[in-house]
């Protein structure tokens, strides 16, 4: 479903220099042509998750609904059932990666949760990671099987899954029913700004390359009765974030979120070779024991 145009390999380069030291800044020569082709469809599956998460808060503005329990969770529940309903290959793999941004952004926390994470109104990284394979198992238990071991995801928290997904999808769709219509469509304005920024506009370039933006448009401008005018804004915030303006009617989109989420991929890809090298060099250590966190990357 993506097509993901060339972008620069300084793209990756950047981010990571952005965002680590420069003892761990990965230079552009240091990625492979296959790691920025996966870092770029990283960074892109990425931004359709948050997308849809986003656009699940747009539902419950726009139709009202109820929502027991922290929103927050429970768009992210919604976002899950979207997704993997749609039963496309290329949306699994949106999944996987966005479980990944998850554990890699938990992991990138080194100083651990803090007092206000407890109280905000998200859950925590990892709780939110392993919520979404939850989702995943629960939905196609064959497909994510591969996914679910390399994480030592437990057999019968898998059974349960099941159950979970169902009672999630369930709810949610009886829920969107009264405001889903044949033949329905809503206009929507999609629009990508200037970054006014050399590097994060090569962000904007490739989510745009992409169509991601346009993913929300397409998926939500049929069926469900919305009214014209939504706003889908991709835009420099100042800031690595992604909102829903009931007021404005809009989703924006921040490409520091992409900068953000390249960053972390590009120094997981340095962290790979160095532990390759170390294990290279000790003969009784094990590669497959050495990264600290526990992700599924593509072969």
């Amino acid at each position: 479903m993506l097509s993901l145009k060339s972008v620069t390999t300084v793209m990756l380069a950047f981010a990571a220099a952005w965002l680590f030291q420069p003892t761990t800044r990965v230079q552009a020569e240091d990625l492979t042509a296959e790691q920025v082709e996966e870092g770029q469809q990283f960074v892109v599956n990425n931004a359709i998750f948050i997308l849809f998460h986003e656009a699940g808060h747009m539902l419950v503005s726009e139709f009202n609904l109820p929502v027991l329990g922290r929103e927050e969770d429970a768009v992210d529940a919604l976002s899950s059932v979207l997704l993997l309903g749609a039963e496309d290959e290329d949306l699994y793999t949106t999944m996987q990666d966005a479980a990944d941004g998850w554990f890699l952004l938990d992991e990138a926390n080194e100083d651990g949760p803090q007092e206000d994470d407890f109280m905000g109104t998200h859950g925590l990284d990892r709780q939110r990671a392993y919520s979404i394979v939850c989702m995943m198992t629960g939905a196609n238990a064959e497909f994510f099987d591969e996914f679910a071991d390399s994480l030592e995801f437990p057999e019968d928290r898998r059974e349960e899954c099941l159950f979970e997904y169902e009672k999630a999808r369930d709810s949610w769709m009886s829920l969107l029913a009264a405001n889903m219509k044949e033949g329905a469509k809503t206009r929507f304005d999609v629009r990508y700004e200037p970054a006014g920024d050399a590097d994060l506009q090569a962000f904007a370039d490739l989510l745009k390359s992409a169509g991601a933006l346009e993913t929300i448009a397409t998926v939500f401008g049929e069926g469900y009765n919305l009214k014209d005018g939504i706003k889908i804004t991709g835009t420099a915030c100042g800031v690595e974030n992604a909102f829903w303006d009931p007021e404005a009617r809009e989703i924006t989109y921040c490409y520091e979120m992409a900068a953000f989420h390249a960053g972390l991929i590009a120094n997981w890809f340095e962290n790979q070779g160095s532990e390759e090298t170390s294990s290279d060099d000790d003969a009784t250590g094990s590669g497959d024991e050495a990264t600290s966190v526990k992700l599924k990357r593509k072969e």
